[in-house]
């Protein structure tokens, strides 16, 4: 009775491990996938020469932002929206970087772990979110204009 105890709670416990294994790979193949179509479609319209990065960017309107050199070997970033909306670009030098955004968004901050921080399009205006968790657990998103690097809004102790 005891081996078939034990044989049945190995049989459970690796039956989860692999089961949340399928899940998250399939749950992150959408994205995946929408980040090499936004990719293909940058390089299709001659928008970047070459792409260092891209990631998904969530907002009223989700996008796709690539990162990356354009023809002239100047850094740019390109926002492609999943919907609707036209492609829109800005070139990045002269802007405010990841590392000084993040400087700015978590100056007087007690900071536990860095999320992320990722460029995006918020209201026509490129910014940086910059996410955290502070020293007592709570949520914050800061975000740090990429033109100027004030801060264009905080989401604070979630």
């Amino acid at each position: 009775m005891k081996q078939w105890i034990l044989f049945i709670g190995g049989f459970l416990s690796f039956l989860a491990v692999v089961l949340t294994i399928l899940i998250l790979i399939l749950g992150n193949k959408s994205f995946l996938d929408v980040e090499k179509s936004a990719i293909a479609q940058v390089k299709n319209e001659n928008l970047l020469a070459e792409v260092n990065r891209s990631y998904v960017y969530s907002n009223d309107q989700t996008s796709v932002t690539v990162i990356g050199t354009d023809g002239e070997g100047k850094l740019k970033a390109v926002f492609v929206p999943m919907t609707g909306q036209e492609i829109s670009e800005t070139a990045l030098e002269g802007k405010i970087n990841a590392q000084e955004a993040r400087d700015i968004a978590l100056n007087d901050m007690d900071v536990k772990e860095i999320l992320h921080t990722k460029l995006g399009m918020e209201d026509e205006v490129v910014v940086w979110e910059v996410v955290f968790f502070t020293e007592n657990d709570k949520l914050n998103y800061v975000y740090v204009s990429a033109t100027d690097g004030s801060i264009w809004k905080r989401i604070l102790n979630l």
